[in-house]
């Protein structure tokens, strides 16, 4: 099987929650489904793709493996068994209300494979995924997306912005808005679908991908959803204790209670200053002490 960008292919960011994931499967999945595209190679082959992108990314240890990993290797140390193993067949059809049957799952992915009825679901679904990464047929067309590198500061991607980019196509320089989800972070992409190059009548358009680039801040850095910073202190300070005003990253000035004796490398946190999540909470704003 071909390596995939999993979070691409599912048009979420690599810190998407695991609901977040749920959904973007079940749109795709219902958009590209064999049976809302009868006759699409195409669209089966994508159905597949986004079946394996969500098999892995449910799975919080494949997940885990997945990221440390990245594609490439990914794809060499996990075979199409080990993906789809564990993998309920039956997530297809609770997504439409049909027959939960195994030879439902040899109708849409397979229309020369007959399956067997003793054998077991998950043993169909690898028989089914066994061609993932063969090209479409020569009826199908898919025209190409388009790529373009966007560059944040670290301000920005933290906390959300729009930016306009400009792109060539053969029509000519074309111009799109992206909003910037808060939270942001290096290498990830966003997906304007359709907003790519166009093809011929009736093939619609490939979609505009944007690479994250965030350049970063001298005073602030990231920890998972937290903030980081650093707020220097004299000798007496540290002795004697006090209570300094430190700048969220907003720009509000937030106080912090240093208590005496404290020793320089020693980390406050202020609660809800951090970077916004995905489930509308915020994480923390950590202040590392230094002595000046």
């Amino acid at each position: 099987m071909a390596a995939f960008d999993y979070y691409l292919i599912l048009g979420v960011g690599r810190q998407a929650s695991a609901e977040e994931i749920k959904k973007a499967y079940r749109r795709l999945a219902i958009h590209w489904h064999p049976d809302r595209n009868p006759g699409s190679r195409a669209a089966e082959e994508r159905f597949k793709v986004i079946a394996e992108a969500y098999a892995v990314l449910s799975n919080p240890a494949k997940r885990r493996q997945y990221d440390n990993l990245g594609p490439a290797k990914f794809k060499t140390e996990y075979s199409r068994e080990d993906i789809f193993k564990g993998f309920e067949p039956n997530d297809f059809f609770n997504l439409f209300g049909q027959e939960e049957t195994a030879v439902r799952l040899g109708r849409i992915f397979s229309e020369n494979q007959a399956p067997a009825p003793e054998r077991e679901n998950n043993e169909y679904l690898n028989d089914y995924f066994a061609d993932f990464g063969q090209k479409t047929g020569p009826g199908d067309y898919r025209p190409p997306d388009i790529v373009v590198n966007l560059q944040l500061t670290f301000r920005e991607a933290a906390l959300g912005t729009e930016k306009v980019v400009a792109y060539n196509t053969p029509a000519g320089v074309t111009k799109a808005t992206v909003l910037v989800p808060a939270g942001s972070e290096q290498g990830q992409k966003i997906v304007l679908r359709g907003r790519g190059q166009a093809g011929p009548p009736g093939q619609g358009s490939g979609n505009l991908i944007i690479n994250l680039s965030v350049s970063p801040d001298p005073d602030y850095s990231r920890q998972g959803w937290d903030l980081v910073t650093r707020l220097t202190l004299k000798t007496e300070d540290l002795a004697n204790g006090c209570r300094p005003l430190v700048q969220s990253l907003t720009g509000t000035p937030l106080r912090l209670t240093v208590p005496p004796g404290a020793k320089p490398g020693a980390v406050f946190k202020i609660p809800t200053h951090g970077l916004a999540k995905p489930d509308g909470t915020k994480g923390d704003l950590l202040v590392k002490i230094q002595q000046a």
